[in-house]
């Protein structure tokens, strides 16, 4: 087994003046990305400004020219999209609404060289930067359109893959300004710096190591939108944190120590060494620059040894597992001090050992050669001492045969012969026992549990009736408990006694005083009470037998609605000095007419009123009543006849002289067409609708003129 240890960093040499030296993070390409969890402030920007440094030794891992985005809000259709691709150029796309709103960069970006790219759009035109010069832009008026606020935002995509190097990934509140954007470039901003909705700088983890405790990438903005790295690997130095940008173009020198197994790759993984010394390695890091490493590597060596091993059987080896059980050489191999493999040949010499067998067959028991008595079958084993660890063994074999019991319930009127021994008879009750040789030639013993056939029962009866017993022998008339028997009426030809609990069910009677409005329904359901009465209603219990009776005071208030005319004013004819009033206009779905509380009411123009009365705490509404102002057609005033009325469903109606182009429509009480009849000539014809219970208003129209009237559906 192989051990790589720690590499520790002596000392850091720099060349040239460096302002600051920071992380980054590289993307593999392939389904490397950040999960941003989406907010109402990423998810409301109107004006945006969206920048990053990156670095890419290949743009071809993505599949076309844009599709590698940078940032990308994953709102429907996309909200604002910064991105680049194997067409190396930069592409800012935002949803307006209906469309999505675009601009591409003139310019493409070189591989191996660190770019910064920005996007911003101030409400009225979108542009972009390279290097901090303004390379594009397009006029556009809109507002960034968001369907919802908790998108997420990823920076980069698992599917169409964005492979580099990302530095100080921002995004703005606001459009920020060429010299801003360029000023802003070689620096990181504070938290509070106003307008900063998201700064990630990628120092989380340490550059090149196992970061793979790392969960969170920091957000240094205000927000603290920290994101979630995801199918980063975090061991090797891509798909890892690694040493980014640092604002200058200059050499860093390292260097540090190292100890390991056999050989040693050195981290630019460009040459593998087996002898210790030192090494000079180069390694690109922030913008491109060369990291100049000197490595001490010391190379550790792996160790050999044998041992002799004598064992019975078999032996285990104890670095593998393995058993062997033949004589032979064998390897296993575990680790040394300095920590290499340590290589331990077992010279194996396997022993075997002696037995001797003795087998034993009986009933219940048996006493084995060495003295004990044993009630069980199996393998019991005596363990004599060896030479080299081998023991001899005695296994005695035992076979034991055992009695049997087996247990039968009879029944018994006058007698019943053994199952198992016809020469014995049971007359009564008891338990009695039989003695026979089962199949291994040992006892069975039969235990005979003899009852009396007689058998006994109850039965619970609840009746209204009186009740004839199952024998037939006895009729009850009240309730108690009472024994019956059937002679010899059960299956064994023996006397069935039956226990009888006898209730009588006597219906409970009670009184009801009720008021209601128009109509009032009875307990049972049966009937519909529609004028004041006294009735009588019966529920019955499910046995058919009365349960309660009752005895009901129904008092049935009908609030008076009918209306007269009287020139152009339709007056309602109660007489009730406490009636409360609201007129209704029938043609608008009988909306309530304001201020028209009044016992009459004078409409202003032709049409169908109905008016609402609330009487004696009962609301009922009128028929709607056809309207015609003086001096326009009047109401027909021949007599038309509505049979059946109340009605089923079927009605006639009878004209004293014909009608001409008549239209017969049904409405509800709340202005609703139930249905319709066109018909060209009408004096005596039968009608049928279907519809639900309750008051109808019937309106005949003719070239004579038209009437309206009440129709009660049951």
């Amino acid at each position: 087994m192989k051990k790589i240890y720690p590499l520790f960093i002596l000392f850091l040499l720099f060349s040239g003046n460096i302002f600051a030296q920071s992380g980054a993070l590289y993307f593999d390409g392939v389904d490397d990305y950040v999960l941003v969890p989406g907010n109402n402030k990423l998810n409301g920007l109107n004006n945006i400004t969206i920048e990053t440094w990156l670095y890419s030794k290949n743009f071809n891992t993505s599949p076309c020219a844009d599709c590698a985005p940078i940032v990308w809000n994953q709102g429907k259709s996309n909200p604002y999209r910064f991105a680049t691709g194997n067409s190396r150029i930069v592409s800012l796309a935002l949803f307006n609404g209906t469309s999505t709103v675009s601009l591409s960069s003139s310019k493409s970006l070189n591989v191996n060289t660190w770019h910064h790219i920005a996007g911003t759009y101030d409400g009225s035109k979108i542009r972009i930067y390279i290097d901090g010069v303004a390379t594009d832009s397009v006029a556009s008026t809109f507002t960034i359109s968001y369907a919802s606020t908790t998108a997420d935002v990823w920076i980069a995509d698992p599917a169409t893959g964005w492979g580099g190097i990302l530095e100080e990934t921002r995004i703005w509140d606001y459009a920020r300004t060429n010299s801003e954007i360029k000023a802003g470039m070689v620096k990181t901003f504070p938290t509070s710096t106003s307008g900063l909705v998201l700064q990630y700088s990628y120092d989380d983890g340490k550059p090149y190591k196992n970061n793979t405790s790392i969960t969170s990438i920091k957000d240094i903005s205000s927000y603290k939108n920290n994101g979630t790295p995801t199918n980063f690997r975090l061991t090797d130095t891509v798909s890892n944190f690694v040493l980014g940008k640092s604002y200058c173009d200059t050499v860093i020198y390292s260097k540090f120590s190292v100890s390991q197994c056999v050989k040693y790759t050195l981290p630019s993984k460009k040459r593998t060494v087996t002898a210790s010394g030192t090494y000079n390695d180069t390694i690109i890091s922030y913008l491109g620059c060369d990291s100049v490493i000197t490595i001490k590597v010391t190379i550790l060596n792996p160790t050999y040894g044998s041992r002799n091993i004598a064992a019975c059987d078999s032996f285990r080896n104890p670095y593998n597992g393995y058993i062997y059980k033949k004589t032979g050489k064998y390897s296993g191999i575990t680790r040394n001090s300095v920590g290499c493999d340590s290589i331990v040949t077992f010279n194996v010499t396997i022993y075997k050992k002696d037995s001797t067998i003795f087998q034993y067959n009986a009933c219940n028991s048996v006493v084995l050669k060495n003295g004990k008595k044993v009630i069980y079958s199996g393998r019991y084993i005596d363990t004599l001492k060896g030479a080299k660890g081998c023991d001899s063994f005695v296994v005695h074999s035992v076979i034991i045969r055992k009695t049997t019991y087996a247990q039968k319930n009879l029944s018994v009127c006058v007698f019943v012969l053994c199952p198992s021994n016809f020469k014995k008879v049971f007359t009564k009750p008891g338990i009695y026992y039989d003695t026979l040789s089962n199949k291994a030639s040992c006892d069975s013993i039969i235990k005979y549990t003899v009852v009396s056939a007689k058998s006994y029962g109850a039965l619970t009866v609840k009746t209204c009736n009186p009740y004839k017993s199952p024998s037939s022998r006895y009729t009850y008339t009240q309730s108690g408990t009472f024994s019956d028997t059937l002679f010899n009426g059960n299956r064994q030809g023996c006397d069935s006694i039956i226990t009888i609990n006898l209730t009588f069910d006597v219906p409970i009677k009670q009184n009801l005083n009720v008021t209601d409005c128009n109509s009032y329904t009875v307990p049972s359901g049966k009937r519909v009470i529609s004028v004041t009465q006294i009735v009588t209603d019966i529920i019955k219990s499910k046995s058919g037998c009365d349960s309660i009776e009752y005895t009901i005071d129904v008092t049935i208030n009908k609030p008076n609605t009918w209306v007269s005319k009287s020139g152009n004013k339709l007056i309602a004819t109660t007489t009730n000095g406490s009636a409360i009033f609201q007129w209704l206009d029938c043609d608008a779905n009988y909306s309530k007419i304001t201020g028209e509380t009044s016992k009459q009411y004078s409409p202003k123009k032709n049409g169908n009123y109905a008016v609402e009365v609330n009487e004696n705490s009962c609301v009922d509404t009128s028929i709607c009543n056809s309207f015609v102002l003086a001096g326009l057609k009047d109401i027909l005033t021949q007599q038309i006849v509505l049979s059946s009325n109340p009605s089923s469903g079927y009605f006639s109606i009878k004209c004293a002289n014909t009608l001409h182009n008549v239209n017969v429509s049904l409405f509800d009480t709340k202005g609703a067409l139930i249905q319709k009849w066109e018909i060209s000539s009408l004096q005596d014809q039968e009608f049928h609708v279907e519809t639900t219970h309750g008051l109808f208003h019937l309106k005949i129209e003719a070239s004579e003129g038209f009437k309206i009237l009440p129709l009660m559906i049951e």
